[in-house]
């Protein structure tokens, strides 16, 4: 009887082991889009093809992908109503936003903000 229940505990303990290589990604290359997106959307300053290539080990660059990507992720961010929150939460200015036609303006609502969260900072 014993053989037979350590025959089947070895089994079902073979059935439960997992091979680590079964649901592994498969890298399909860079998401330039997406890394324009996300670079947008932190208010950086648009990263040079040198700097992609580099950071993201990529030597193939596609540049208006990373471009189209990063114009949106601005088009996010770089609104006077999420500035003046940055502002408030006293977050630093989004340095891509300067690129902006209206960023006086966007400068204007960040800074509004900020002096917003001073006077609040104050009376707390």
């Amino acid at each position: 009887m014993k053989p037979v229940l350590c025959a089947l505990l070895i089994l079902l303990l073979n059935g439960c082991q997992i091979n680590p290589y079964t649901d592994s990604p498969h890298w399909t290359g860079t998401d330039w889009y997406g890394e324009g997106l996300d670079d947008g959307r932190s208010g950086i300053v648009a990263r040079s093809d040198e700097r992609l290539a580099s950071d993201l080990d990529d030597a193939k660059v596609d540049h208006n992908a990373y471009m189209k990507g990063y114009a949106l992720g601005l088009e996010d961010i770089c609104t006077t109503h999420l500035l003046f929150g940055w502002g408030v939460s006293g977050k630093i200015y989004p340095e891509g936003c300067d690129t902006r036609a209206n960023a006086t303006e966007l400068r204007q609502a960040w800074q509004n903000g900020m002096n917003e969260g001073a006077k609040s900072n104050r009376l707390n």
